[in-house]
């Protein structure tokens, strides 16, 4: 199953990249129909709909993050309290967080492939000249087309997703997608992204989730067991509260006024 995951994902990724390549009209000629779409809807009304919709995601993806931070830092300071999720779960939540929409999308891509979004384009009432997805040379300057970072968040969603158990599993997934597809269709209605920015956000996001869940449960190389990293953590709780109690014992000594002879 995960290796005809991967061979979907990088079957989506090169027909994607080929077609936006040959075509890249297609990402403009999707941006004047959302252009247009607004344009025969009054869409005020809408919009805070939208926005609620744009804040779901992050919502989230912050209360995740959340849970796998206070997993990890419970397995350090009390190693035998039983945690909504494994530390090898949390581990896997935080890491494909940190690589995928943290590092690849907003620390890379976003700040070093400048491809102005929709609104930015002179073919759409910008000012700035219209590059294809393959091209970084664009005049953005910061936070730009290349890939949408909202996009990314959401479907981040799939890696918890990934962590139900088995009879719920396919239908979180599938849940995962399309709200993330929702993410993406809002982004693209209010000018902010371009089809291709959307769909790379989704298939690198997928990518990184698919190699980081490979290491901590799949291949037997990197994998480790629930035991042994609940056990390095627990090592870490004790080294730091020994640290802790140095430092915090040093700083009585220093404080101590010198007595009289």
């Amino acid at each position: 199953m995960a290796r005809t995951m991967l061979a979907i994902l990088v079957i989506l990724a090169l027909v994607a990249g080929v077609v936006f390549a040959l075509y890249p009209a297609l990402d403009l000629q999707g941006a004047r129909f959302f252009e247009d779409l607004l344009g025969r809807v009054e869409p005020q009304p809408f919009y805070p709909a939208f926005e609620w919709y744009r804040q779901l995601a992050p919502t989230m993806v912050v209360t995740a993050a959340i849970v796998s931070g206070l997993t990890l830092l419970t397995k350090m300071l009390l190693p035998n309290v039983r945690t909504p999720i494994t530390s090898r779960a949390a581990l896997f939540l935080i890491g494909s967080l940190a690589v995928g929409p943290g590092l690849l999308v907003d620390g890379i891509l976003k700040e070093h492939w400048a491809r102005p979004r929709p609104y930015m384009v002179n073919e759409l009432g910008g000012e700035l000249a219209f590059k294809p997805w393959w091209d970084p040379r664009g005049d953005c300057v910061t936070n730009c087309s290349f890939v949408s970072g909202e996009a990314a968040a959401a479907t981040w969603l799939v890696a918890p997703a990934l962590l139900v158990p088995s009879p719920w599993r396919d239908f979180a997934t599938g849940a995962a997608l399309v709200g993330a597809a929702g993410v993406g269709f809002v982004r693209m209605l209010t000018g902010g992204h371009f089809l291709s920015d959307v769909i790379f956000a989704g298939i690198f996001t997928c990518l990184v989730i698919w190699v980081v869940h490979g290491a901590m449960f799949r291949w037997p190389r990197t994998r480790i067991s629930d035991e042994a990293i609940d056990a390095a953590l627990a090592r870490a709780g004790v080294a730091g509260r020994r640290l802790f109690g140095a430092t915090a014992q040093d700083g009585t000594r220093t404080d101590k006024p010198p007595q009289a002879h």
